[in-house]
């Protein structure tokens, strides 16, 4: 007697087979999401910390932009001579974003106080109180409750040794007095930092140390002394420029280790430093002192497809 052995039957096999294809459909289907969801998160993590990374380096500098310094202009258009829309250079709370004008005024510059060296101790290593003795040769003054020789030693260490508080071996910081004009609601105009005209230094002043507590003027030019100064070895830029690479995109750049009232530029003679890169977007304004900051970073995830995060900030000095 011969036995017949159960097999599946064609209709089963199809239906098997259905099933399977249908399995492994869905879970393509799954892995690729999870594979693109992967890419996306990934992109948009990577452009979220790169801009605020960038955003907050920025803002810790220009907290201790010297008020009044603050300009922006138009990189495209050197040289700066005037602060009117029509030319190349305008105050940072002059700048209108909403205005095509104002689109070409895309850098920011400014000089900052020396903060390292003023908060590195207890006490700070520059007192910023100037004691002046009116009947004296305006030549020098006291600097009260300052240890020079500490602040010597962080700006050269700072500047790779290229600005000297004492003058030797290198070029001489600046101080910009906050007086009476400042304190009554009118502070010292940029174009006479150095920061427009290199020859116009007339409000800012080269200094050298004479001992831990003294500054001389090596220039020998007569100066309104008032009772509080800030001491200041570099300015800075922010600069964009297009990237070579990706069209619509720029590269920010930040300048420093340059000295205006030594007649140096950015241009020239600044240390530059990528900052961030693949910018879309980088707006400032001043209104009352405090600064607006808004930056926008993009990230290429595939040939038609880009992740893009925008970080803002207000510095509130």
């Amino acid at each position: 007697m011969i036995k017949m052995k159960k097999a599946f039957s064609l209709i089963e096999v199809i239906f098997v087979l259905t099933i399977l294809g249908i399995v492994a459909s869905i879970s393509s289907q799954i892995i690729v999401q999870v594979y693109e969801n992967y890419i996306t998160q990934k992109a948009l993590y990577n452009t979220t910390t790169k801009t605020e990374i960038a955003i907050n380096q920025i803002v810790n500098r220009l907290a201790f932009a010297i008020d009044g310094t603050t300009v922006s202009k138009d990189p495209l258009n050197p040289p700066y001579s005037k602060a009117t829309e029509n030319n190349n250079w305008l105050s940072l709370k002059d700048i209108d974003i909403t205005l095509p004008n104002f689109r070409r005024f895309t850098t920011i510059e400014w000089i900052g106080y020396d903060n390292d060296s003023f908060s590195a101790g207890e006490a700070p290593y520059w007192s910023g109180v100037a004691n002046y003795d009116t009947t004296a040769s305006k030549g020098a003054f006291e600097t009260p409750g300052s240890q020079l020789n500490l602040t010597r030693t962080i700006i050269s260490n700072l500047s790779n040794g290229k600005v000297a508080l004492d003058g030797v071996g290198g070029s001489l910081p600046a101080v910009l007095f906050t007086g009476e004009d400042y304190l009554n609601g009118t502070p010292h105009d940029p174009a006479c930092m150095g920061l427009i005209n290199e020859n116009n230094t007339t409000c800012i002043s080269r200094v050298s140390m004479t001992d831990n507590t003294h500054f001389s003027f090596p220039d020998n030019k007569p100066k309104n002394i008032y009772e509080r100064y800030k001491l200041a070895w570099t300015a800075y830029a922010l600069v964009p420029e297009a990237s070579a690479t990706k069209p619509g995109l720029f590269n920010l750049f930040l300048y420093s280790n340059y000295q205006p009232w030594n007649n140096e530029t950015y241009q020239r003679n600044g240390t530059k430093s990528l900052l961030i890169n693949n910018v879309s977007v980088f707006k400032f304004t001043e209104n009352g002192g405090v600064i607006q900051l808004k930056l926008c970073a993009t990230e290429n995830i595939s040939q038609d497809y880009n992740i893009s995060s925008c970080k803002e900030k207000a510095i509130i000095r």
